[in-house]
């Protein structure tokens, strides 16, 4: 451009005889000319800062489009080892999820086995544990019955042991004189030997003994619950019989009645609580083989007994129950 207009103006120099109008025109257009070559240039310079910039610009974005394919790349990598995980662990899941069905079957028949088990177990428990509460309540049931027991034996042990201390004290002038108190099973034996009550032979009670018995009548006629048994024994020689009295079995009944008959002289004493016996020569103490054994086997026994019908009643309530 630069060229052309130096080239017209140096044209219009040589040429004297251009006219000044033309002269003036072609400056105008001259000046009009430079002023477009200028901006051209600047145009021409702006485009060339512009595509400078674009070309950065594209750079940059050629840049991070390889960023970008260089990351998809190792994001499809990924993607397709995620994808090939997936597809083993859902290979895997279906394999679990079709044994699982089979386990859930069997663990489930277990588990049924083991319920069965466990209810007739709890079952067996129940049963056991009923018969456990009826074993302690019949436990609970029998001691209270050996506890009310005890209390009518110690009851009874005491009026046994007061009754035979006051028929001690009542006999006492008598003792060692063919007299004894003892107690054996609950029971108090008073044993007069013949000797002190009866002459050889004979079934009438003599002096001695009949206050010995009115003593002990005393004594029984103020304990009502005591029952009494007057038991008659001789020794082993044989008795010749008088009138209705014929043998040992006759003379010791003889005997057993007629302190009886002493006995209930008190009024106080009821003789229903009394009962004679004769046992003849067949309850020895010890053996007749001496006279003084014979002596020994010769007496009468009365036998002092506790009223049991209080134990009765609590055994028979036992056995009710």
């Amino acid at each position: 451009m630069k060229k052309l207009i130096t080239f017209v103006f140096l044209g219009a120099l040589t040429s004297s005889c251009v006219s000044t109008k033309v002269h003036k025109t072609l400056q105008e257009k001259y000046d009009i000319l430079s002023n477009e070559a200028e901006q051209l240039r600047q145009k021409t310079e702006m485009r060339a800062a512009e595509n400078s910039e674009l070309e950065r610009t594209l750079g940059e974005i050629r840049r991070e489009v390889g960023q970008l394919q260089e990351d998809t790349t190792v994001k499809f990598d990924e993607l397709r080892a995620l994808q090939t995980k997936y597809d083993r662990l859902s290979k895997q899941y279906d394999y679990l999820l079709d044994n699982n069905s089979t386990l859930i079957a069997a663990s489930a028949r277990e588990n049924k086995a083991l319920m069965d088990d466990l209810s007739a177990m709890q079952s067996r428990l129940q049963a056991k544990e009923d018969s456990l509460n009826t074993e302690r309540r019949a436990l609970e049931l029998g001691q209270r019955r050996v506890a009310e027991l005890e209390g009518v034996i110690r009851r009874q042990d005491s009026t046994v042991n007061y009754v035979r201390q006051k028929v001690a004290d009542a006999l006492l002038g008598f003792t060692g004189k063919g007299l004894t108190v003892n107690m054996r099973d609950g029971k108090v034996y008073v044993s007069l030997e013949n000797s002190l009550l009866f002459a050889p032979g004979s079934w009438t009670v003599a002096t001695n003994g009949q206050v010995a018995l009115e003593n002990l009548a005393r004594v029984l006629a103020e304990n009502e619950e005591i029952s009494i048994l007057v038991e008659g024994h001789t020794d082993n020689d044989p008795y010749r019989g008088q009138n209705q009295v014929q043998d040992n079995w006759d003379l010791s009944v003889m005997r057993a009645t007629n302190v009886v008959k002493i006995l209930t002289k008190n009024a106080g004493l009821d003789s229903k609580r009394i009962t004679a016996a004769g046992r003849g020569e067949y309850v020895p103490l010890v053996e007749n083989s001496s006279a003084e054994n014979k002596a020994i086997n010769r007496r009468t026994e009365i036998i002092l007994t506790p009223d049991l019908t209080e134990l009765a009643d609590l055994l028979d309530s036992g056995t009710d129950e």
